[in-house]
């Protein structure tokens, strides 16, 4: 088992990240990780955890196909069954059209330092 698949099933196995996967047969042809950030109770009245998305993937003869689409459709229907109402993202450059189809816009609520 490689490192990244260890780090992988530890992680899922914990609860805290949650993976969907698209099949094209018996092929995995996508994935979409989250992993729910839990957000002390005060000052906040509402502590539903906040989704970071990340390692979205879809490879490329299943790109413009409805996969990535349907990717983070399945994983925002999650996350608003669980209460959350906040999924961040990173995007790469590339992928920027794909999530802003699925609904993501830039915030101006977010600060970073580096």
């Amino acid at each position: 088992m490689t490192q990244a698949e260890q780090w992988i099933r530890e992680r899922l196995d914990g609860g805290q990240w949650l993976a969907w996967v698209v099949e094209r047969g018996a092929e995995i042809c996508g994935h979409v990780f989250l992993h729910l950030v839990e957000r002390v109770p005060d000052p906040y009245e509402d502590n539903t955890p906040v989704g970071y998305v990340t390692n979205f993937y879809v490879m490329p003869e299943y790109r413009n196909l409805g996969f990535g689409a349907a990717l983070l459709r399945a994983l925002r229907q999650h996350a608003q069954e669980l209460g959350s109402d906040v999924l961040i993202v990173w995007p790469s450059e590339r992928s920027v059209p794909v999530y802003r189809r699925a609904g993501f816009r830039p915030s101006p609520d977010l600060l970073e330092a580096r």
